[in-house]
């Protein structure tokens, strides 16, 4: 399957410190790529710099399509974007995070994977985050495995390619009070296709601090597993 139009998914929450950095080493892997795509940033209610980076970057790179939002969190804020994909005519969404650990090396990988698949994700075999974000990918993969019967090696990596026939079927289909909405839309796409993992090392962060606390994916842990399962019934 051809890549004609990739929409890139990229939530952004107080990124000053990296999202600018972030922003132009994508920008170059991916004119590298030869895809035509559209780069939609989406400014999560910001409350540092991070707009004003942005929108000068935009000046720069017609590629660049800021969205500036009220908060909503991560999770929904990617689903956001890749609603305005759908509706862009993307026939291919890619999501990434803005604060560096998303290596551009393995877009190549990925892109190439997805002539027989139409999920790729990326799956974290090494990550310089350090054992709290290991143990909440390992909590994560328990808790989704006993909520849904569903074997998914890295529910909540930020780095993951879904076709648009795919996507249709997931994106208006997350509950808006789903707290960790990247983990159902996993959840679904390998419930639906199943996912190819592309083995990928996760960077430390370019800066800032992590808008998802490990408290926060302790404390909704149940919660998780409640919305889970009553979502995929």
């Amino acid at each position: 399957m051809e890549i004609n139009h990739l929409w890139v998914v990229m939530p952004v929450y107080n990124e000053e410190e990296a999202v600018g950095g972030v922003i132009e080493e994508w920008q170059s892997a991916l004119l590298a790529s030869g895809v035509q795509y559209t780069f939609c940033i989406l400014n999560d209610g910001s409350k540092d710099n991070t707009l004003n980076i942005l929108e000068e970057l935009a000046k720069k790179y017609s590629q660049l399509k800021i969205v500036n939002k009220p908060n909503s969190g991560h999770g929904q804020t990617c689903v956001i974007g890749y609603q305005m994909g759908l509706e862009a005519g993307a026939d291919w969404i890619f999501q990434i995070d803005s604060d560096g650990q998303c290596d551009p090396k393995y877009f190549p990988a990925v892109v190439a994977a997805s002539k027989n698949n139409k999920a790729v994700y990326g799956q974290r075999v090494t990550r310089d985050d350090g054992l709290q974000r290991i143990i909440i990918s390992k909590f994560v993969r328990i808790f989704t495995l006993a909520s849904t019967g569903q074997w998914i090696i890295d529910g909540n990596v930020p780095y993951r390619l879904i076709h648009a026939d795919l996507m249709k079927n997931i994106a208006y289909k997350i509950p808006a009070d789903f707290h960790l909405a990247n983990i159902l839309v996993s959840v679904l796409s390998n419930k639906q296709e199943k996912i190819k993992w592309i083995p990928i090392h996760f960077r430390d962060r370019s800066g800032g601090s992590p808008s998802v606390k490990t408290f926060s994916f302790v404390k909704h842990g149940f919660k998780l597993f409640k919305q889970l399962k009553e979502a995929i019934k």
